[in-house]
């Protein structure tokens, strides 16, 4: 099977991946945000989820796009911005 090429696609496949996490950890979210501890509560899921990106995406878009990383931001803090956490 071939990566994908297209940074819509790309994109979508992000926003896609990054909604799965959310939905999937509620409990590991609230309570990294709560703690700061975000990236150490969503660790393995977010090494598994880097994994699964670089092997279905084209090696261009993953070097020269944060497409990934923007999506995780925007779907999980931006639906989380109800909980309370230090950082804020």
């Amino acid at each position: 099977m071939s990566k994908i090429s297209s940074i819509p696609q790309a994109a979508r496949l992000a926003r896609a991946m990054a909604s799965d996490i959310a939905i999937y950890n509620q409990e590991k979210i609230q309570r990294g945000l709560e703690q700061d501890r975000l990236f150490e509560e969503l660790e393995d899921d977010l090494r598994e989820g880097l994994a699964m990106w670089n092997s279905k995406v084209s090696d261009e878009i993953v070097a020269s796009t944060n497409l990934l990383q923007k999506a995780f931001v925007d779907i999980v803090f931006g639906g989380s911005a109800h909980i309370k956490s230090p950082i804020c």
